[in-house]
């Protein structure tokens, strides 16, 4: 295996509760060709403070930039443009990368001759009630169980899996995994085009389909990332506001996979466009069956 750069892409803002704990995880890493890329969105706690202290502490190159708050999609393009490696690892503010993290996930990739693959993860539950917790773990603890994958090591995901969406949840539900659980080329970022400033919440699905238009995504059955889930991460705070964008994912689904998609996915998305639709199709089911 060759020896690639991986530039390790931390978009910040306001971080410093976890984010040294998140820092410490990239110093053990068994994989050492590596950069650290930081796009900080005008802290105003010790964040930046922080990821100074580790820039002097390490032996590998660590860069640190402001960033105008623009959303957190903005963010995220701004850490990648900045990024000189092969490779982009995300890690963010919150999660931790085990010690063998790139490395595993570097081999998958190149073993496979793929652009991106993604990893399983271990959940770190913090301010979350007991139930609150339990609920979420069901529905999100392994995302590839809601749309009935399972596999032993590695499985590579294309169009053709399509139609396994909707099996338990709604279309948009994302059965991939958050972007810190990916490892992709920066030659299939600049393929793909940026990360949506548009979307708020399923930034990370979205862009996902827009790599299946053209290419697969391996997925490896490893847990190399610990992703805590807490009251003020981002995803939290939207869905406390309501903000759905499942529409715009739906009509992506349609434009760009609809022979990909099974009938009743179909009639899903249509339904959830038009719901006079399903209740007139209801009625007149039961016309047929009681009458």
């Amino acid at each position: 295996m060759n020896n690639p750069l991986v530039s390790v892409c931390i978009p910040t803002y306001n971080g410093e509760k976890y984010i040294q704990e998140a820092l410490d995880s990239i110093k053990k890493q068994t994989y050492r060709n590596i950069e650290v890329i930081i796009s900080d969105d005008s802290s105003t706690d010790k964040t930046r403070e922080i990821c100074e202290v580790f820039k002097d502490e390490v032996n590998f190159p660590v860069y640190i930039f402001s960033h105008q708050p623009a959303g957190i999609g903005s963010n995220w393009n701004n850490s990648i443009a900045k990024a000189n490696g092969e490779y982009i690892k995300f890690l963010f503010q919150d999660d931790l990368l085990a010690s063998n993290c790139i490395e595993i996930m570097l081999y998958y990739l190149l073993s496979h001759n793929l652009d991106i693959v993604l990893c399983k993860r271990i959940i770190i539950s913090e301010d979350f009630g007991l139930v609150e917790t339990e609920n979420w773990l069901t529905k999100f603890g392994d995302l590839q169980k809601g749309i009935n994958l399972e596999f032993d090591d590695f499985y590579l995901f294309g169009k053709k899996d399509l139609y396994r969406l909707g099996s338990k949840y709604q279309l948009s539900y994302n059965f991939l995994g958050e972007p810190v659980t990916s490892l992709f080329s920066k030659k299939l970022y600049n393929t793909i085009g940026e990360y949506s400033t548009e979307l708020k919440q399923m930034l990370d699905i979205e862009y996902y389909l827009r790599i299946l238009i053209h290419t697969d995504i391996g997925l490896i059955n490893k847990k190399l990332i610990s992703f805590r889930i807490h009251n003020n991460q981002t995803s939290t705070i939207n869905e406390n506001s309501r903000i759905d964008e499942s529409k715009f994912i739906d009509q992506l689904l349609v434009q760009q996979f609809n022979k990909n998609l099974n009938k009743k996915q179909k009639n899903k998305i249509l339904y959830n466009r038009y719901p006079f639709l399903d209740k007139f199709v209801r009625l007149m089911y039961r016309y047929k069956i009681f009458n």
